[in-house]
């Protein structure tokens, strides 16, 4: 990892940990569909960057929206499952040789129809992953899972809109 890659993803933390604590903190559907865009510095880092760093960069991600939240280690827990799972799910996705270092993780890259899949399956996991661990148990269960899916979608949403703004904006 080169010091150009590595400014530009702390540059890309910072400013996706911004949006979510200034802006999609805010931003929630009937207390029942939630946004958290900042998993998107997991979804799409480059996949060359090794394991051990991507659990770091996560972490401290996580543990940065925990701070603001006020919630005790959720987001840096689930962020650091789907960081950790992220080589699985893209040879499970994409199950040709080697993919995960040949992929490069955008909508160009991918196709469109691999890229959405891919997105809602990592926003689904975190999203499952974080609410039920907030929940604590399983008595509210249907409402966990309306909230999951609700939150997917919004989540998911956001993520492409947000990814294609700044891939138009670094096109110009």
């Amino acid at each position: 990892m080169n010091t150009k890659t590595s400014l530009k993803i702390l540059g890309s933390v910072l400013l996706y940990l911004l949006l979510q604590i200034l802006l999609f903190r805010n931003l929630v559907i009937f207390d029942v569909a939630f946004c958290f865009v900042y998993i998107s510095i997991i979804l799409f880092i480059p996949a060359e960057i090794p394991t051990g760093w991507l659990l770091l960069i996560a972490f401290l991600l996580g543990l940065g929206v925990d701070m603001f939240y006020n919630t005790a280690g959720i987001h840096a827990s689930s962020i650091v499952l789907i960081a950790y799972l992220k080589s699985y799910i893209l040879k499970v996705l994409f199950p040709t040789k080697s993919i995960e270092n040949e992929i490069v993780i955008s909508m160009k890259g991918m196709g469109t129809e691999r890229f959405i899949r891919y997105v809602i399956v990592m926003t689904f996991i975190h999203h499952l992953f974080l609410f039920f661990i907030e929940a604590g148990n399983f008595n509210f269960f249907l409402i966990t899972i309306l909230k999951v899916i609700a939150s997917v979608i919004f989540s998911t949403l956001m993520i492409i809109l947000l990814n294609t703004f700044f891939k138009s904006l670094q096109n110009n």
